[in-house]
């Protein structure tokens, strides 16, 4: 066995979680579920250590006792097992799932930790997981995978109820979330199945680090790019997407900027409360998502009651035939919820010209547009 290579992979995932647990720690909320997250982090991180200290000890490059090996061993299989539990707090609590806030069941949630707990008491007479035999090597035990199932465990019942969560979710910042909590699941299970079949390598925390770096990525990334209520894209994303078009200059004769206002939003405020107001927007970008998610088109959040949409299209006729689907799209999603109140857009577009240098120049003929169609209205 290549205990050399044990020892640096592990050592590489420790830092590497460090460092994801550092940035984490920089920016601390105190919100109860960055707590959970941090936690599985460090039980990670004593997990990986675990097996560099094993490497180090069955490799002969340090002389501890067979009771440090099987200390070594027994931390691994507990700290293992925590990480999945702390896993499953960190997602139910960003779920907000009832099975988290009651004690009964949080207590239940803990059995796997307990059995664990119970299997590495019971090795110590019988190998029920593991063993240490006189030459200072460990051995997998009868029940060892007893052990891989407790921990599965944790992150099959998170990523289903995850992936359920996202399906019937209406926002759509955290339907997106709830979608990348599921695949948390994927890294660890199939690099997992490596390391049942190939004891040698060194897989799962290759595997868990993977898992928790692409959810941490993936979550960043959806905050910087994404409106936390509609889940369009917001302002940054307009920038990322409209400036190279502009410098490129291609096409930019059939290019159209679309501002789109909800007509008194105030009064839905005022008459029904924020968050009907709320989800008088999220109605407003469902039927933008709606006409626009099968095309290239470029939808987004702009302000408070303001959306934007940059299409490419031949000539006015297709502008006014793009107001018009979405208009009729956002009546349906009206008629769908049944809602009491008057929905509806203003819109103001043009066509991109020379003299357009300048995405704010594009931006605010298209703002000045809309002006002038609600004060017609």
């Amino acid at each position: 066995m290549d205990y050399v290579w044990i020892i640096e992979v592990d050592s590489f995932c420790a830092v590497i979680m460090g460092i994801l647990l550092y940035s984490l720690f920089k920016n601390y909320d105190r919100q109860t579920k960055q707590r959970y997250y941090m936690r599985a982090i460090i039980a990670g991180i004593v997990s990986f250590l675990c097996d560099v200290n094993w490497g180090l000890i069955e490799g002969g490059f340090i002389p501890e006792p067979r009771e440090a090996n099987f200390l070594t061993n027994a931390v691994y299989e507990i700290s293992s097992v925590m990480m999945g539990y702390y896993w499953l707090c960190y997602v139910e609590t960003a779920l907000d799932s009832r099975f988290i806030k009651t004690k009964y069941l949080k207590h239940i949630a803990k059995l796997p930790v307990i059995i664990i707990i119970g299997g590495v008491i019971a090795s110590v007479y019988n190998g029920a997981l593991f063993y240490i035999d006189t030459n200072n090597f460990y051995h997998r035990g009868d029940y060892i995978m007893l052990h891989v199932a407790m921990c599965q465990l944790y992150t099959i019942i998170t990523s289903v109820h995850a992936f359920i969560k996202s399906l019937g979710c209406k926002v759509c910042l955290k339907a997106k979330e709830y979608k990348i909590l599921s695949m948390f699941l994927i890294f660890p299970l199939v690099i997992g199945i490596i390391q049942i079949v190939v004891p040698a390598v060194p897989s799962v925390s290759v595997g868990v680090t993977l898992a928790f770096l692409f959810v941490y990525i993936d979550l960043q990334n959806l905050l910087i790019s994404v409106d936390a209520l509609t889940g369009l894209n917001n302002r940054n994303q307009l920038i990322r997407f409209l400036i190279p078009k502009l410098k490129a200059g291609a096409d930019n004769d059939k290019l159209y900027a679309f501002m789109l206002n909800v007509n008194k939003f105030r009064n839905i405020n005022n008459s029904y409360g924020h968050y009907e107001g709320d989800m008088a927007l999220i109605r407003c970008a469902n039927a933008l998502k709606a006409v626009n998610d099968n095309t290239a088109n470029f939808i987004g959040r702009y302000d408070s009651d303001k959306f934007i949409i940059i299409a490419e299209l031949d000539d006015e006729e297709d502008a006014m035939r793009l107001c018009e689907n979405v208009r009729q799209a956002l009546i349906k999603e009206c008629e769908k919820d049944g809602i009491l109140y008057d929905l509806s857009f203003s819109f103001g577009f043009v066509k991109h010209t020379s003299e357009m240098k300048k995405m704010e120049s594009f931006i605010s003929a298209a703002d000045k547009k809309l002006a002038e169609a609600k004060k017609e209205k």
